[in-house]
């Protein structure tokens, strides 16, 4: 099946349509490349009118419309087709595979009619390892109504103004293993159902989440002498959030709060398995987090600020996170050449914190640190600066951009250099690399391993 979907797509890519301009955007986030051509669900309104879509066979007639120009079923639909094909020169799941290749396909479709629209998407993916991926990241039904709206299924909400770094993005899911170019295509939609209401600026979402879709982290999974139990199981019933957002003003702003279930692992000692010194699961405590953000432009800087105050519900244990404040600000500038430059500063504050390397047993001090690690505290306080440096060139039909996020206290890095080419209208190559360093305890030199280089090809969205 993987060997069919990579020659699917690989035909998909070379009957792509000839160049008729590029229509990309470009995007400054600071620790990804620019979002390629996603719709967005909130102003698709379809490629045609209501009128239109109304029509049938004997009132185009009756109006004299030629067959041709009448939408097809696809149109209706809004219905699209996305083939990638492309190589990494190592997995992002610590597998050891090297040189793998990746083929796919992804689709979405917006139709609507009267106060109804939907939206979908989905992927199909298969690589070298002989992996095989598919899911339905969105599919929600919205019905809107004056100033109201109500959308029920599975919606990718993404929240905070920050560039790339939110404190208070804790809605959706995202898989950090999956081989693709941008990161917006790891997102994961949860099951919800979401009321809006609005005037004028302001705008007002409750959200009620039965569905719970965690974050997927790169995990070891056979290590000597450590048994990785199958994930925490939760149940989801009882989450919601609310938004207050502002846009359009002298400045935007928005204040929200989340009580749920955190999609950022723990790493918990469990009881050991027979033949085995310890059992270690990944689990995901109860939250409640308090966030507020705002943007704006002053000059010629475009300036944000984020902040989220997550209280960790539940028992108190050496694997659970703690309670914490992360704050992110900066800001971007443009100058002449299509250059770009953004900088930001992370601040976290842990709060009623103990150094899990001060643990005397050696076996809860190694997965009580390894926990704190990979959820950025191992220190009390954690300092950090994410940079971008980005230019178009070549009449905007390419686009280069190297990101960097550093921590100080834990001395880990991260360096994500790529550039964007616009080989024709609906074909664009993306090369990049991700590249890791730091201390064996910490949240990227846990990972110096997956450093890795790649390309890949896209024939439409």
């Amino acid at each position: 099946m993987g060997l069919a979907l990579m020659v699917a797509a690989a035909g998909m890519i070379a009957s792509a349509p000839p160049s008729t301009g590029s229509d990309e955007e470009f995007s400054t986030d600071a620790l990804a490349p620019a979002s390629e051509d996603q719709v967005d669900p909130e102003v698709q309104d379809g490629i045609f009118g209501e009128d239109e879509l109304e029509l049938n066979a004997d009132a185009e007639d009756a109006l004299g419309i030629p067959p041709e120009t009448a939408p097809n079923f696809a149109e209706r639909l809004a219905f699209e087709v996305s083939a990638r094909v492309g190589g990494w020169t190592r997995d992002r799941d610590l597998s050891g595979q090297t040189w793998v290749p990746v083929a796919g396909i992804r689709a979405r479709a917006a139709p609507r009619a009267g106060a109804f629209d939907a939206f979908a998407e989905g992927y199909v993916q298969a690589d070298g390892t002989g992996k095989v991926e598919a899911d339905l990241v969105d599919a929600w039904a919205r019905l809107s109504l004056g100033a109201f709206e109500l959308r029920a299924g599975r919606q990718i909400v993404v929240w905070g103004r920050a560039d790339r770094l939110n404190p208070t993005d804790n809605i959706s899911g995202r898989d950090y293993t999956l081989l693709v170019a941008s990161d917006d295509d790891q997102r994961k939609g949860p099951a919800m159902v979401q009321l809006r209401g609005g005037k004028g600026n302001v705008t007002l979402d409750a959200l009620w989440l039965p569905e719970f879709r965690p974050i997927v982290f790169p995990l070891e999974r056979e290590r000597p002498g450590i048994a990785i139990l199958p994930d925490e199981r939760r149940e989801a019933s009882d989450q919601f959030a609310f938004k207050l957002d502002s846009s359009g003003g002298a400045f935007d702003w928005s204040l929200s709060w989340f009580r749920g279930i955190d999609r950022n692992r723990d790493f918990t000692l469990r009881s050991a398995v027979p033949g085995n010194l310890a059992s270690i699961q990944q689990t995901y405590p109860d939250i409640n987090v308090f966030g507020a953000d705002a943007a704006g432009i002053a000059g010629r800087v475009g300036w944000r600020i984020e902040a989220a105050y997550t209280d960790v519900r539940g028992v108190a244990s050496p694997f659970a996170k703690n309670d914490n404040l992360w704050v992110v600000g900066g800001g971007d500038v443009s100058f002449g050449g299509g250059w770009n430059v953004n900088l930001q500063y992370s601040l976290r504050v842990i709060f009623d914190h103990d150094d899990p390397r001060a643990i005397a047993n050696p076996i809860e001090r190694g997965v009580a640190s390894l926990s704190a690690a990979v959820n950025n505290q191992l220190d009390p306080v954690q300092n950090g600066i994410t940079a971008r440096l980005a230019r178009r060139f070549a009449r905007d039909t390419a686009e280069a951009e190297v990101a960097i996020i550093h921590y100080v206290e834990s001395g880990d890095t991260a360096i994500r250099p790529r550039v964007n080419f616009s080989i024709r209208d609906g074909l664009r190559l993306t090369v990049g690399a991700d590249l890791f360093a730091g201390p064996d305890l910490s949240a990227f030199g846990r990972v110096r391993s997956l450093s890795a280089g790649w390309l890949q090809l896209t024939a439409g969205f």
